[in-house]
Order: C-alpha cells, then structure tokens, then sequence
C-alpha cells in the first residue's frame, strides 16, 4: 500500500501511528526523518522497525528534557535508553502502547544537511542525496546488513560516483574514496547479521555479488 507516493507496508502500524504524532508535534520540528525508515517508505524495498529523527540545529542547543516529558506523558511505554544528565550526540528510547509492541526512537544531532527538508504526506523527510550519503557513512564505519541492502536498492537510483560524491559533500573529512570501496565489498561483519525483511526477493549472496561486480567495474 502507498499513500502520496509512501510505502507504508514496510512500516508496522504502530512506528506509522508514532511517527504521525511525532511529525504534528511542534517541539519535533526540527527533526526529519532519515535512515532505513526514510528509504523505506519512499522505496518499499524492505520492512523498517525504528525511527532515526535528526536534527542539523546547533549542538547543545535544544533541551531534550522537553522531548522526554512528552514521551512519556504521550506513550503508554516510555524507557530512556540513557537517563543520564549528558545528552552527548543524541539520545535513545523505546516508547509505544505496551513493552511488546513498541518501537526505538533515536534523537541525533548531525551534521548539516545536503537539501532542504522534504515534507511527503506530513512527513518531515532528508532528501535522498542525504540518505544516500549518510547510508555509504554508515557503510564506512562497518555496515550492517541492512545497510548494505539499502545502498544496493539506492544504487538503481544513482551510480556509484554519484553516491561517493554526495558522501564528499555531506562527510568531507571523513572522505577517503579508497577506504569507502573497500567497506563496499567487507562483509565481515554484516554476514554475522539476519537479512532484513527483503519485499523484492533479493538474498544476500545476490547483494554481495552485485556489489563485487559493482566495485571492481569502478576501478577499471
């Protein structure tokens, strides 16, 4: 099922419901949804299970005791990941009806976004350019298998220089092109990891080979 160009068959009924409540609250707008959710939903290639909700405004600068009150005054199930003083980055929770149907909820700090927020049926979404580039990141820093998924399906979308040259743009200093071939083609640590719920009948061993193939034709 799509609505207004959505797939909201990769998302639980319950992550689709919290993230309506969140993206209508005031206090969540400066946040936009990234990560495997956000791909996700404008793809419909695979099921996605939590919310990553960034923020690009300044460091420090927002009180996160504000987001926690209304969790956990909205959320029949509210546990703070780290009830600590020291924010740091961001901040994790888990918040839903009941401990057995609830979903994570991540509230980050990141750097500076590509393009502008991109609202798609009153959801506050990063551009695909950012997804992109954070997903090659996230590869960079030993991918999970999720994320290799979602770099494969992005790859029908943009070619691989592509993609590197939108990571220069958002992670300029941490842009080795060299280092970020070889994370492409490291599946050390992702075979270690459950495949996620593919909705294009795509295996592993198909992502990797594409991958090889993908990789080695770059360097030639």
């Amino acid at each position: 099922m799509t609505t207004n160009g959505l797939h909201c068959d990769t998302v639980t009924p319950t992550l689709r419901k919290i993230l309506s409540l969140l993206m209508d609250e005031p206090l969540f707008n400066p946040f936009r949804l990234v990560g495997g959710t956000n791909l996700s939903l404008r793809l419909g290639h695979r099921k996605s299970i939590d919310i990553d909700l960034f923020t690009e405004a300044q460091y420090g600068s927002l009180d996160f005791s504000q987001y926690e009150i209304f969790l956990y005054n909205n959320f029949s199930y509210y546990d703070n990941t780290d009830p600590t003083s020291i924010v740091g980055l961001g901040r994790g929770y888990y918040i839903g009806p009941s401990k057995d149907d609830c979903i994570k909820l991540d509230l980050m700090y990141t750097d500076p976004f590509i393009n502008d927020v991109e609202l798609i049926d009153g959801i506050r979404m990063a551009s695909l350019d950012d997804i992109a580039a954070m997903k090659i990141n996230a590869i960079s820093r030993g991918g999970r298998k999720k994320d290799f998924w979602d770099v494969h399906k992005l790859l029908e979308i943009y070619s691989l220089k592509e993609m590197l040259d939108l990571h220069k743009k958002r992670h300029e200093w941490e842009h080795d092109e060299n280092q970020l071939l070889d994370s492409l083609i490291d599946f050390s640590e992702a075979n270690l990891m459950d495949d996620p719920v593919c909705l294009e009948g795509k295996d592993w061993d198909e992502i990797k080979l594409s991958f090889i193939d993908i990789i080695n034709n770059y360097k030639i």
